[in-house]
C-alpha cells in the first residue's frame, strides 16, 4: 500500500471527525472544512491506489508495461508533431 494512499484515508477520516465537530457545535464552517478534507483524502487515496495497479501491473508484466509506455510516447509524440 503506498504512502499517498495512507495517507488519503487518513485525511478522509480526520475529515469526518471534523464534519461530526461541526454537526456537534452547529458550525457550517466546520462542517464545510470536514466534508473538502473528506473529498481530499478520496481523491488523493485514488491517487494512491492508482499507483499501487501501476506498479504491480508492471511487476508482472514488465514487457507489457514496457509496450504501453512505448506505445503512449508515440501518440504524444504524434499528437505534439501536429
Amino acid at each position: 500500500m503506498s504512502k499517498e494512499r495512507i495517507e488519503g484515508q487518513a485525511r478522509d477520516v480526520l475529515g469526518q471527525a471534523q464534519e461530526s465537530y461541526g454537526d456537534f457545535i452547529d458550525d457550517d464552517e466546520q462542517r464545510l472544512k470536514g466534508k473538502l478534507r473528506q473529498k481530499a483524502g478520496q481523491a488523493q487515496a485514488s491517487y494512491g491506489e492508482a499507483i499501487d495497479n501501476v506498479r504491480e501491473f508492471t511487476v508482472s508484466n514488465p514487457f507489457g508495461a514496457l509496450a504501453t509506455a512505448a506505445a503512449i510516447g508515440f501518440v504524444i509524440g504524434r499528437i505534439w508533431r501536429l
